[in-house]
């Protein structure tokens, strides 16, 4: 189902359902990462999804459907770990903290660490991208395709320098002269990458390595909006938490305390429906943007046809009375 809203994979060309499949629901779920929300989205896609399609038996919805429930599934399993309900909503009740496993928590509630973990997984995804288009290069017998390919991973070991001048990051291991030795064989990639480019595309191939070279960046650090969407999922139902509380505890008295319990479950209700919508839309726009642009495009063409057989339609008539 994703992967045709790109393009049909072409005959005899790789379909990649299979690593889509599992790096959209991923994807999803990291954005989202709650638990009740997760069971809202279950329900969604079981009863209300159906009413805005004209045929809910059909095999492209039901194919939909199952895309949902697996997406909301990783978004359970995120939140079962982090212990994330509602946001925070468990500190109404004067619980610390429902996560199994309290280091994801931390990690998914850290803006840094959050980050760095998201960089962490673009970096893996682009390169799993490259290396395709590297092997259909190979298999296809594009020299200046492998010869880019090759300068583009061998570009990456400089990463150490980039982040030792620039950022002060000191990696393990690393001595002062490694990092200069780096240098050296980053403009030596620089040269194999811009090469490779002329080899594929002629002239216009030099113009075309340097957008791969500042694209790399770019595309790994595209990855940050996991971050970005998931903390502000979070953030957004601890805010509207907060607000109920507020409201809850403003107007003193017994009508008080009543009055203000009302209003804090209609916030609670609005402020997570509202959540929940925003992040169903974001997570899967993102999903899908993160799987097309820093995915896709750099090794899928597609442009096939969807296998539809022949098949006979037996047609009923009326009986003719005489």
């Amino acid at each position: 189902a994703i992967v045709n809203l790109f393009a049909t994979p072409k005959y005899r060309e790789w379909d990649p359902t299979p690593i889509i499949s599992y790096s959209f629901a991923f994807f999803f779920g990291l954005m989202v990462g709650d638990v009740i929300y997760a069971l809202g989205i279950m329900l969604l896609g079981k009863y209300l999804l159906s009413k805005f399609v004209d045929d809910p038996q059909s095999e492209g919805f039901r194919l939909f459907q199952r895309l949902i429930y697996t997406c909301a599934g990783v978004a359970l399993v995120v939140g079962l770990l982090s212990g994330t309900y509602l946001g925070n909503i468990y500190e109404f009740f004067g619980i610390e903290s429902l996560a199994l496993v309290e280091g994801v928590k931390q990690t998914l509630q850290d803006p840094i660490l959050f980050i760095v973990l998201a960089l962490g997984i673009g970096f893996v995804h682009v390169n799993i991208g490259h290396l395709l288009a590297l092997i259909k290069g190979v298999k296809e017998r594009q020299k200046g395709l492998v010869i880019n390919k090759i300068g583009l991973f061998l570009l990456q070991f400089g990463i150490p320098s980039i982040l030792h001048s620039l950022l002060h990051v000191d990696v393990p291991l690393f001595t002062e002269q490694m990092y200069s030795i780096l240098i050296y064989v980053m403009g030596v990639d620089v040269i194999v990458v811009i090469a490779g480019n002329i080899i594929q595309s002629g002239g216009l191939g030099m113009i075309a390595g340097i957008f791969d070279l500042t694209g790399i960046l770019g595309d790994i650090m595209s990855y940050a909006r996991l971050a970005g969407v998931g903390l502000a999922t979070l953030y957004l139902a601890s805010a509207f938490n907060m607000l109920a509380e507020l409201f809850s505890n403003m107007i003193p008295g017994v009508a008080g305390a009543i009055i203000g319990t009302i209003i804090g479950i209609g916030i609670l209700i609005f402020g997570h429906t509202l959540n929940l919508v925003l992040s169903v839309v974001t997570g899967f726009i993102h999903s899908l943007r993160l799987c097309f642009v820093e995915f896709l495009f750099k090794f899928y063409e597609g442009g096939g046809r969807e296998y539809s057989p022949f098949k006979l339609k037996k047609r009923i008539s009326a009986p003719i009375s005489i």
